[in-house]
């Protein structure tokens, strides 16, 4: 009766042991420039091919832009809770919180502002053909337009065939 279970028991510390230095073994190149870039950053190098110098300039652009972000999040984020509790005291648009509403709008502008300065910084400081491709991707996951989500579909009625009686 010992006998199944020690088989079992090996058999399992076996594919343990395996899958771990499998893990191991393919991971080991992605931790590598993890631990070389820093979490944050290392898709960029990858994914563009960076070299060395152009990934230390972007590096500091990055840092030099995260406290720009993070008072302007920080910003964007008070003008919300000032216009969510306008909101929860209201039934009605009210000048105050059209007011609100315009200043929470060109924060936002401020943002994209500063964002999209980023962007072009980062792209200059890469090769001109990767540069064009991360400004490209950058775009369609920040601005691309996302308002046509929330609309109804209707069809259009020049495509769909009359069904009569």
């Amino acid at each position: 009766m010992k006998r199944p279970w020690l088989i079992a028991v090996l058999g399992l510390v076996l594919g343990l042991s395996g899958f771990g230095v499998l893990y191991a073994s393919k991971t080991a190149a992605h931790r590598e420039l993890c631990e070389a870039t820093g979490p944050e950053l290392a898709w960029i190098k990858q994914e563009f091919q960076l070299n060395d110098t152009d990934f230390k300039q972007i590096q500091q652009l990055h840092e030099a832009y995260k406290p720009v972000c993070a008072v302007m999040c920080r910003r964007i984020d008070e003008k919300n809770l000032e216009l969510g509790r306008l909101l929860a005291l209201s039934t009605n648009v009210t000048p105050e919180i059209e007011k609100v509403l315009g200043e929470a709008a060109q924060l936002r502008r401020e943002c994209q502002t500063e964002m999209l300065k980023h962007f072009f910084a980062v792209s200059r400081a890469m090769p001109p053909e990767q540069g064009r491709r991360y400004l490209a991707w950058m775009h369609r996951q920040t601005l691309a337009p996302t308002h046509s989500n929330m609309l109804p579909q209707i069809p259009n009625a020049a495509t769909h065939e009359r069904q009569g009686p």
